[in-house]
């Protein structure tokens, strides 16, 4: 008699056990992307300054904070890019097998 694993439920045993860390991390900064209320603020500023401002409720404090006034737009978009980057390389150098793989595709240039 051979039991059907399926068959009582059990699949959830093995659910996800390879990358389950790396989905949890996924999940958190979902969760902390902006939301529409955040991106309503920022369209309401005025300068750059009420921009950090609004930033520094957001993940991306750390990134902004010490920044020096007078802000340019280059560098408020270089510490965002940055944020984006660092979660990446986070993902990155947590994966293995074939997400670590596909991981370093997405870095690869286009080749068409």
């Amino acid at each position: 008699m051979s039991l059907q694993w399926a068959g009582y439920g059990l699949e959830a045993l093995t659910f996800n056990a390879d990358n389950g860390f790396l989905e949890a991390i996924l999940r958190g900064y979902k969760s902390n992307l902006l939301s529409a209320a955040d991106y309503n603020n920022l369209a309401q500023c005025d300068t750059l300054d009420d921009i950090k401002l609004n930033l520094n409720g957001t993940d991306y404090a750390p990134y902004i904070q010490n920044e020096p006034s007078p802000l340019a737009v280059s560098r408020v978009v270089d510490r965002c890019t940055a944020k984006l980057v660092d979660e990446f390389r986070h993902l990155r150098a947590n994966a293995t097998g074939p997400l670590a793989e596909f991981l370093d595709y997405l870095t690869y240039a286009p080749m068409i």
